[in-house]
C-alpha cells in the first residue's frame, strides 16, 4: 500500500482504510463482510473475491500498514548514522506516515489477537524489526554515555506508545498542526531518554 499525497488511492486501499476506519469504529467483532461491502459500494460476494473472510482481510490490513511502515520510516531511518538524530527521525516519519495513512490503521494492531497464530506470529515478528531498529539506536547511545540509565526494552516500548498513542487520540485537535504534535514528542521522548548536557 503506498498512499501518496495527492494520489487517488487504489481500490485495494480504498478497501483496506474503510474497512479499518469500521473495524475501529465498531471493534472487529461488531463489524461484518457486509458492512465493509456496503461501506465500499461492492456485494458480499465481490469482497469475498478479494478476500476469503474478515480475518483474512484483518491480516492483509496490518501487513500492508507494516509494509508502508517499512517504506517511510525504517528505510530511510536506517540510513542516519548518528542514533539521536536517527531516533528523532524515527518518531518524525512515524508521526508523518500514520497520519498520512490514516490513524485507524495504528489502532487496528490491538484487534491482532483475532487473527490465527500463525498470522499473530508473522505480525509480531514483523513488528519486532521495527522494535530492534529502536533500540539499537538506544544502546548505540548507551555506548557513546549519552543515554540515561534505562532498561532499553522498557524505552522501546515507551517510544512506541508515544509515537502510536497519537492515534488514540481522536477527540483532540492535535492532528490539524501535525508539524507541532511531531516536535512536542520529539522534544518529550528525547527529554527522557538523554543525559542532560554537561
Amino acid at each position: 500500500m503506498k498512499l501518496i499525497a495527492g494520489e487517488a488511492p487504489t481500490r485495494t486501499e480504498e478497501i483496506y482504510r474503510t474497512a479499518a476506519e469500521l473495524m475501529v469504529e465498531k471493534g472487529y467483532g461488531g463489524t461484518s463482510i457486509s458492512d465493509i461491502a456496503q461501506a465500499v459500494g461492492m456485494t458480499k460476494a465481490g469482497l469475498y473475491h478479494h478476500f476469503s473472510g474478515k480475518q483474512e482481510l484483518l491480516f492483509q490490513i496490518l501487513n500492508s500498514a507494516i509494509d508502508e511502515g517499512d517504506r517511510v520510516v525504517s528505510k530511510p531511518a536506517r540510513s542516519i548514522e548518528d542514533p539521536e538524530q536517527r531516533l528523532r527521525q524515527l518518531i518524525r516519519l512515524q508521526i508523518q506516515g500514520q497520519i498520512s495513512l490514516g490513524l485507524a490503521f495504528i489502532v487496528l494492531f490491538s484487534e491482532r489477537n483475532h487473527l490465527e497464530p500463525a498470522q499473530q506470529k508473522k505480525i509480531s515478528g514483523r513488528m519486532r524489526k521495527f522494535h530492534a531498529l529502536i533500540k539499537q539506536a538506544l544502546r548505540e547511545l548507551a555506548e557513546q554515555d549519552r543515554l540515561r540509565n534505562l532498561d532499553v526494552d522498557i524505552a522501546t516500548m515507551h517510544i512506541m506508545n508515544a509515537m502510536t498513542g497519537v492515534a488514540r487520540w481522536k477527540h483532540q485537535n492535535f492532528a490539524s498542526d501535525p508539524e507541532h504534535l511531531i516536535q512536542e514528542t520529539i522534544a518529550y521522548t528525547m527529554a527522557a531518554l538523554l543525559k542532560p548536557a554537561s
